[in-house]
């Protein structure tokens, strides 16, 4: 059960880290950003908060 966690927790940091890199380059807007990052939040079941 341990590993299932972890497992979902980090696919949420690999797509927040693309997240973050398509925002900086301007590919999506910081509203869009907000928006995928509570929608992807939700989809993958992470437990963890991001500090930002």
């Amino acid at each position: 059960m341990l590993s299932h966690l972890n497992t979902k927790n980090a696919n949420y940091l690999f797509i927040m880290s693309v997240l973050k890199e398509m925002l900086s380059l301007g590919t999506i807007t910081p509203k869009e950003y907000l928006r995928a990052k509570s929608y992807y939040l939700q989809l993958t079941g992470a437990d963890i908060v991001l500090a930002e």
